[in-house]
């Protein structure tokens, strides 16, 4: 996803201490986006979470996949989860919104997809969609669906699902263009996806596969590109001696014709 904007925290282990990802942890923040951000960026806080998403649906990214996040108050959990935690969770105040839900049905869905998850489902602690206040250790019982204007992590998980299985095709344009590509096997180079391709990289390839075509009977070295560079040119330049040599010699021609004309009168 190219929407996601990088906020970055402090709070993180450093890699994910042999753990592998096996599930996302959905969270509601009893409040606003802008003071989760104020809370992740302050390190004596010790909390973090991988994304953050807002009531316009805006997405805020925290710690990276590769390290595990202070997000659920337990080691294992930690180090094996993507968390996201939504805007909401307040009576008065913040509520979850239907940009933030399609939002994270979004990046849920783009979650799976990189991890090769090819449906999500919530079944406690079996499931690949937990909720924080399953996992042993947290204090946080009502988080995220039993807040005040809480979560509605079904209604999340059927819409990512049905990205999944292509029965929602809103985003397939951005999902197609913002697709990164692994060029000879290697990981895409940031800005590497479908929309820069073509637009950018392409046609400095195919440019650069005329300019350096070989045509046949060419000596070597001989591609477009000297053709045009400098062939051509000193062929320019030879054909321009050649007419400037036989202007001079028809004026000289021109000449003699005029005396012999004159001698004959």
């Amino acid at each position: 996803m190219s929407d996601i904007i990088w906020k970055g925290s402090p709070n993180h282990y450093v890699g994910r201490n042999g753990y592998g990802v096996t599930h996302i942890t959905l969270h509601i923040m009893v409040g606003y986006l802008a003071g989760t951000d104020a809370t992740f960026a302050n390190q004596s806080s010790r909390a973090s979470a991988h994304y953050g998403i807002g009531a316009t649906g805006e997405i805020h990214q925290y710690v990276s996949e590769l390290d595990g996040s202070y997000s659920d108050a337990n080691y294992a959990s930690n180090n094996s989860t993507i968390s996201i935690e939504h805007e909401g969770g307040m009576s008065n105040g913040a509520v979850c919104t239907q940009a933030c839900i399609d939002a994270s049905a979004r990046l849920c869905a783009d979650i799976a997809l990189r991890y090769g998850w090819t449906k999500l489902w919530h079944d406690g602690l079996k499931g690949n969609v937990w909720l924080h206040r399953e996992i042993p250790g947290t204090d946080h019982l009502a988080c995220p669906d039993l807040a005040p204007n809480g979560l509605p992590y079904k209604q999340i998980i059927d819409k990512a699902n049905q990205i999944l299985e292509g029965g929602s095709m809103s985003n397939a344009g951005d999902e197609v263009w913002n697709w990164a590509y692994k060029p000879n096997g290697k990981n895409a180079t940031p800005g590497g996806n479908i929309y820069n391709l073509l637009a950018y990289e392409l046609p400095q390839r195919v440019r650069d596969s005329i300019m350096q075509y070989s045509y046949k009977g060419s000596a070597p070295g001989g591609n477009i590109y000297n053709t045009i560079c400098f062939e051509i040119p000193g062929m320019l330049k030879q054909l321009t001696k050649t007419i400037e040599t036989q202007q001079q010699q028809i004026s000289e021609l021109s000449e003699k014709i005029s005396k012999l004309e004159g001698t004959t009168k």
